[in-house]
């Protein structure tokens, strides 16, 4: 029978795990996080053990990281609890298959063979399927150090990498206390170091195309008030209060968040010349619901639409739907159970990654889950995309998910070198440059309107 005991490093290392991700600020003890368990699994000689222990600390990382699936306000208690528990039950999997893995790396392969187990079994193969989970790479705990983020420019993974190699060269220390071991740290340190410097350097030095003035209205309107009909003139005044006061600072791109608008402004044509009336050299992005037919039958599009000055108008159907949220998986007709709001149904997956014309750019509009992909915001970006805009609502699910997510805004920047403005319900909204370095960020629950001059790189 096991000791008790022998169960204190992998918990250790699960917690450290999740404390290393948003809203925490701790993404250093990302670096050491994994060495409990390492140890504890170096210890053991039985392979079913060492699976217990990798299960073990994975589901009390996903369990603090995952917790906002569990506060989703969206969905009923039960479903929302049962999501929250079976995703992070799920998620183990792809840790229990890394460490079968490296119980038969060998020694002399470790430092390399590690990380990359680490990117294969746990953030290739994951991120695989209709569950896929790009949300929780490990490149999101080090989104706070700028410097190192900017290895996201070659590629997200690599910082994933760099974090399991940290860990792996410093248990190896621990361990044999060779000091080799220390100058490998030091020396990938300092390349890591070295390479941001220059790359903050040279995107600082990044010659201008142009700027515009963009405008994000933060209105702050809680879920249990949007779908209230008794407050559908209310919200529509608080609407058109955060309009007004972007025209008068002269916006010329207002953004909203993700279903800011209730109407369904693509098929209804009074609501959106309501709105289109107000602009005359202004852009407005906004979400929306809609409704399109596919195949013959009407279907439901969380979508993003863009009015134009000129009367027209253009839409963006969301292509990263959230599993057990906006479908469910496999069972599509259970999704009547998911949502508790009549207006909202089951939703159809888009297929088009858009570009829009905005005077002399080009850009893309994200809704929510996707930007957590970086393949849709690549295709995206290859097909012209100067900025993106990602509207979320962020509203339904606590505390930490807004957080995480505008910190995942932070690496897409890196990622593609464009500039990513982001307007969620409730916060967390603000402009990011291609660097990383944030030009505004709005507090969590703020009302607000914030406009500032967004640069477009050539």
């Amino acid at each position: 029978m096991m000791k008790k005991n022998k169960l204190i490093l992998p918990l250790l290392s699960g917690l450290l795990v999740g404390l290393s991700y948003p809203p925490f600020s701790l993404g250093f003890l990302a670096w050491v996080a994994f060495i409990p368990l390492f140890h504890s699994i170096s210890e053991e000689d039985k392979v079913s053990q060492k699976v217990l222990f990798g299960f073990i600390s994975c589901l009390v990382s996903n369990l603090i990281i995952l917790n906002w699936m569990g506060l989703n306000s969206g969905t009923s208690p039960a479903i929302a609890i049962t999501s929250y528990l079976g995703l992070s039950l799920y998620l183990t999997l792809f840790w229990m298959g890394f460490i079968i893995s490296i119980h038969f790396i060998p020694k002399k392969m470790e430092l390399i063979l590690t990380p990359l187990s680490w990117l294969f079994f746990v953030e290739f193969l994951r991120n695989i399927g209709p569950l896929a989970g790009p949300w929780m790479n490990l490149s999101l705990t080090q989104s706070e150090y700028i410097r190192i983020i900017q290895l996201a420019s070659l590629n997200t993974h690599i910082i994933s990498f760099t974090v399991i190699l940290f860990n792996t060269i410093l248990y190896r220390y621990a361990i044999e206390r060779k000091a080799i071991f220390l100058k490998y740290f030091a020396l990938i340190l300092f390349v890591v170091l070295f390479f941001g410097n220059y790359q903050i350097n040279y995107q600082s030095n990044r010659l201008l195309e142009s700027s515009i003035n963009v405008s994000i209205g933060q209105p702050a309107i809680f879920p249990d008030e949007k779908w209230d009909s008794n407050l559908r003139l209310r919200n529509l005044a608080i609407m058109d209060s955060l309009l007004t006061k972007s025209l008068e600072d002269k916006a010329e791109i207002i953004v909203w968040p993700e279903v800011a608008v209730t109407s369904y402004l693509a098929n209804n044509s009074y609501d959106r010349v309501r709105y289109q009336e107000k602009l005359s050299n202004t852009y407005l992005i906004t979400g929306i619901p809609e409704r399109r037919s596919v195949d013959g039958i009407n279907e439901n599009f969380n979508s993003s639409i863009i009015l134009n000055p000129d009367g027209s108008f253009d839409t963006y159907q969301k292509i990263f739907l959230v599993p057990f949220a906006e479908y469910v998986p496999f069972f599509k007709n259970w999704i009547n159970k998911m949502n508790q709001f009549d207006d909202i149904g089951s939703f159809y997956p888009g297929s088009d990654y858009k570009t829009f014309d905005i005077k002399n750019f080009k850009a893309s509009i994200l809704i929510c889950y996707d930007s957590s992909s970086p393949r849709i915001i690549k295709t995206m970006v290859d097909n012209g995309a100067e900025m993106l805009f990602i509207i979320t609502n962020d509203s339904y699910v606590g505390q930490f998910m807004p957080y995480q997510h505008f910190q995942l805004a932070r690496l897409r920047a890196v990622e593609q070198r464009v500039p990513v403005v982001q307007s969620a319900n409730t916060g967390i909204s603000g402009i990011i440059l291609p660097s990383g370095e944030v030009m505004y960020r709005s507090n969590l629950n703020e009302r607000i309107v914030f406009t500032v001059e967004v640069p477009i790189y050539e």
